[in-house]
């Protein structure tokens, strides 16, 4: 189990404890050591660890049995991509046995419609940054991203000419450039198709074909719980599926 220099984030803990998992034969045993010697093991408190086992196991990757221990769920090990952790659709994409590549297309100022000033709770026609990126699965276009997100966050218009840097990941560009650091998201799961939708028909190269997406729509909030960004993201699940574990309450 990798020791973390510093305290840590409850992320930085919980990325810590995936990747101790990870590199068990879970064929032997699947219990894990208690909070008091992980904590040890990574540096950190106690509380740190709880925090970063609670989201392990709201994500169903452990099971915490009440007087016995922390055990690794191996079903979940196996399932290339989940739905409830936040991910980088990089990794996503790798997960699901693709190579991966980003294409970034460029950005726009618009002046925010009554509905983005609610989401992000902004006055209406205040200008919004919309940026736009596409996920490739070996070559072929399998997510597309919007992101939309106040100028005002920025001290600087230009600033937005850095966005092609962070390709990867636009929260990295919001905490650099904004000092913003994203703490969580709520996401609304639909489907949507292709028809009489150029914009996801020039994306996804697909006029002749009628094809359903993955639609989600999400609002993300900053560590004071502030709406800062809104996402639409359009997925292709020819080449990613998601899968999640449900843990049953038992009365």
């Amino acid at each position: 189990m990798q020791r973390i220099k510093s305290k840590s984030l409850t992320d930085e803990v919980k990325d810590s404890i995936y990747k101790y998992i990870k590199s068990l034969d879970l064929s032997k045993d699947t219990k894990l050591p208690s909070e008091e010697n992980m904590a040890q093991l990574i540096g950190v408190s106690r509380i740190t660890i709880r925090s970063a086992l609670n989201e392990l196991a709201s994500e169903g990757i452990i099971f915490r049995r009440q007087g016995k221990g922390t055990f690794v769920n191996s079903e979940a090990l196996q399932m290339k991509a989940q739905l409830n952790p936040v991910r980088q659709f990089t990794n996503i994409i790798e997960s699901s046995g693709y190579k991966s590549s980003i294409k970034t297309l460029g950005y726009e100022i618009i002046n925010a419609d009554f509905n983005l000033s609610k989401l992000l709770k902004i006055k209406e026609n205040e200008p919004l940054v919309v940026a736009r990126k596409i996920f490739y699965a070996d070559e072929n276009p399998c997510t597309y991203c919007v992101d939309y997100f106040p100028l005002s966050l920025l001290e600087h218009k230009d600033e937005c000419n850095d966005l092609d840097k962070y390709d990867d990941s636009i929260f990295n560009f919001l905490r650099d450039k904004a000092n913003v650091r994203i703490s969580w998201d709520k996401v609304e799961i639909g489907t949507i198709t292709n028809l009489d939708n150029d914009e996801l028909n020039n994306q996804f190269e697909c006029k002749d074909n009628v094809k359903s997406f993955l639609l989600l729509e999400g609002i993300n909030f900053d560590e004071n719980d502030r709406p800062v960004m809104y996402i639409q993201e359009y997925i292709d699940t020819t080449f990613i599926r998601f899968n999640i574990i449900r843990q049953r309450l038992m009365e």
